[in-house]
């Protein structure tokens, strides 16, 4: 798994919400990949992605995006809720 940052250059809310993201990254132990969707990479990658504003952290498993935060519900609370609610449950045998 890893996170997926969109943002854009122009966009305000996306200077704030990085270093948010950036700090949820280190807390899950998971790579972050930064994309400007003022460039074409991340034109095509926001595409792929299925991203339609900025900021978006996805979080993405091989080609499955896990789920998306968009503005201002990008916190680290969100995030460490939603990944908590895919975790198995003790006991639970692996999947």
């Amino acid at each position: 798994m890893k996170l997926l940052y969109f943002r854009a250059g122009w966009c305000g809310v996306c200077h704030v919400k990085e270093p948010v993201a950036e700090e949820v990254a280190r807390a899950l132990g998971l790579p972050l990949e930064v994309f400007d969707v003022d460039e074409a990479h991340g034109r095509a990658e926001a595409g792929v992605r299925r991203i339609r504003g900025v900021p978006t952290l996805a979080l993405v498993d091989g080609d499955r995006v896990r789920f998306r935060l968009m503005g201002s519900t990008i916190t680290p609370e969100n995030v460490e809720h939603l990944v908590a609610r895919m975790r198995p449950p003790p006991g639970a045998p692996p999947p």
